[in-house]
């Protein structure tokens, strides 16, 4: 039986693993064939002759420590035990430390969730239950919500609606909320009724890809114009703030519009509602206008949402059909765009 020093360790390393590429900040072994530990050494067999390795001929005392596999082992200091395995990378870290780094910067005992740039450790902020780290808060990922004991699940069912998106609404008499020149009408469509282009917005920049939820405040901008008799004046106005009859028209400034809420509504349609007050239609007529109720926080306008794409002119326009004879069996998926 042959016992090892720590160098004779070292040079079979140098000699046996070149072809092996492993990168290890102390000398290890691997283990080939079955082996027995005795004591601070361990013994196997490999290529017909018996090799061990001693950790008490080993200077400070070092002990024994076999990788989590139990397929590398090395002389450790006490404390100690050899880790590693990633990128074949190998060392003997404290308890509480892990090997950090990358093939780039090589590899370092840190302290657990630390990173190593090459040079020193750094904390790294890791977040529970799921949740992601965005501007050093610990948060949902998009499309996820937070329990009550705080984990991050996906909705068992969600809206299908997000913010930077268009709509058309189309009301339950058929014809698309529009704009006539001066208000929102649910009338067809002619030289002086231009049915809406709806994005659904959280912020004045309308920034694309929130989940839109009941109960969540949206803005409601028409990407769309005003009527041919008035040459498309006013594109990309606010639905403004009306209320109590009043008719719901456009405004430019985001203080002046209306504050809406969504939510799904039987038979594949939503009903569009408002965050501090209701909505329902302004008056008693075929083509209504719609108004906000101060009183009535739980009326909504039925709508029928079809998906179209904000900007005309994109070329991934072209991936909007589905795949079929029957291009509008269902709603519109418009997912890839």
């Amino acid at each position: 039986m042959k016992s090892f020093s720590l160098a004779l360790v070292a040079y079979i390393l140098q000699h046996s693993f070149t072809n092996a590429q492993y990168t290890a900040n102390v000398p290890i072994k691997e283990i080939k064939g079955k082996w027995t530990i005795k004591g601070n050494s361990i013994t196997w067999t490999e290529g017909g002759f018996k090799t061990s390795i001693d950790c008490d001929n080993e200077e400070g005392d070092k002990e024994l420590s076999l990788s989590a596999n139990k397929k590398f082992a090395a002389c450790c200091l006490p404390g100690q035990r050899l880790v590693g395995g990633r990128d074949s990378a190998f060392d003997c870290c404290a308890v509480g430390h892990e090997l950090a780094g990358s093939k780039e910067t090589g590899y370092r005992c840190c302290p657990t969730g630390w990173t190593y740039d090459g040079e020193i450790c750094k904390e790294q902020k890791t977040c529970p239950n799921g949740k992601t780290l965005v501007d050093g808060k610990c948060v949902c990922p998009t499309g996820s919500a937070e329990t009550s004991d705080g984990v991050c699940e996906p909705p068992k069912c969600v809206s299908g609606l997000e913010t930077g998106k268009c709509y058309n609404f189309i009301g339950e008499n058929g014809f698309p909320l529009g704009f006539n020149g001066a208000n929102y009408v649910i009338a067809e469509k002619s030289g002086y009724q231009m049915p809406g282009k709806f994005q659904l917005c959280k912020d004045e920049e309308c920034t694309p890809g929130e989940q839109v939820d009941p109960g969540q405040l949206v803005y409601i901008k028409d990407v769309h114009g005003g009527p041919a008799s008035q040459g498309g004046l006013n594109p990309n106005r606010w639905l403004n703030n009306l209320k109590n009859g009043g008719h719901i028209g456009k405004t430019a400034r985001i203080g002046d519009a209306g504050e809406f809420t969504v939510t799904r509504w039987p038979c594949g349609r939503y009903c569009v509602g408002g965050f501090e007050y209701g909505l329902a239609p302004a008056c008693p007529a075929p083509v209504p206008a719609i108004t906000f109720l101060t009183l009535d926080k739980q009326s909504c306008v039925p709508f029928d949402f079809v998906e179209v794409p904000c900007d005309v002119t994109l070329t991934s326009n072209n991936c909007i059909w589905r795949n079929g004879e029957d291009q509008c069996c269902d709603k519109m998926d418009c997912s890839r765009l």
